[in-house]
């Protein structure tokens, strides 16, 4: 069985935009990973991984240095790799996707409309089904999505995902949708590292183009974040109805 752990990143209204992102593995590989990773934690004496606090250097983190940070961070990869399958990052433009919504609740036959978060959700598991190098993996051996609990918006995903699998007749492959705390496990805070990591990055890749930049500086930490494994992300700034 294959298990992802996803977060959210950017729900707060100053962002532009929304992140789901996270990890895929199979069980044992979490469970390997967990029991591999901790004496890390122990060491440094960081009891939950916050993206938000290791980035602002506060909670756990409060004194490091960067080099520091980093260093952290890069043992923890260290530990993922090979063990992780594939990590995914979608992100939404909030403006843009509510236009678009606002567009369909006028248009002609209205349709109902996710969240943003919702919607990234969706496109997560759609890549998870359909990717050329895991949708096999996963089609054979099922699959279990983890979301951190928290976000007023995780009824409606799992609405969603209920229905992607009754209509589609993926009962057998999509097992089930679970809610953790950040405390629950490390693999949610790997999750949450790089949500917040590759959502700040998407933001910078935004801020480039409306700035006619070619390139803009990426984060060390998202740059170890992205060595782990096979990434698939998107920026999603323009949205049309598929055709039925």
């Amino acid at each position: 069985m294959l298990a992802c752990y996803l977060d959210d990143s950017g729900k707060d209204p100053q962002n532009p935009i929304t992140t789901v992102a996270g990890y895929l593995a199979r069980e044992d590989a979490w469970q390997a990973f967990e029991t591999e990773v901790e004496p890390i934690f122990t060491e440094k004496k960081v009891s939950i991984l916050h993206a938000r606090d290791l980035h602002a250097t506060d909670g756990d983190f409060k004194g490091w240095t960067m080099i520091q940070k980093q260093a952290f961070v890069a043992r923890i990869c260290n530990v993922a790799a090979g063990k992780v399958l594939m990590g995914v990052s979608m992100s939404a433009h909030k403006g843009k996707y509510e236009e678009h919504s606002i567009d369909r609740a006028q248009g002609a036959q209205p349709r109902r409309t996710v969240t943003p978060y919702v919607f990234c959700f969706q496109v997560v598991v759609d890549w998870l089904l359909r990717d050329i190098r895991v949708g096999r993996l996963v089609n054979t051996e099922g699959i279990k999505l983890i979301l951190e609990t928290g976000h007023e918006n995780n009824a409606q995903a799992e609405q969603e995902f209920e229905v992607v699998r009754k209509r589609y007749n993926l009962q057998n492959v999509l097992h089930s949708i679970s809610f953790v705390p950040k405390n629950h496990c490390r693999a949610i805070q790997l999750a949450d590292m790089i949500a917040f990591y590759s959502r700040r990055d998407g933001v910078s890749y935004l801020k480039a183009i409306e700035e006619q930049r070619e390139k803009y500086d990426q984060d060390t930490v998202l740059k170890s974040l992205l060595e782990i494994a096979p990434h698939r992300a998107f920026v999603a700034t323009g949205f049309h109805d598929r055709e039925p």
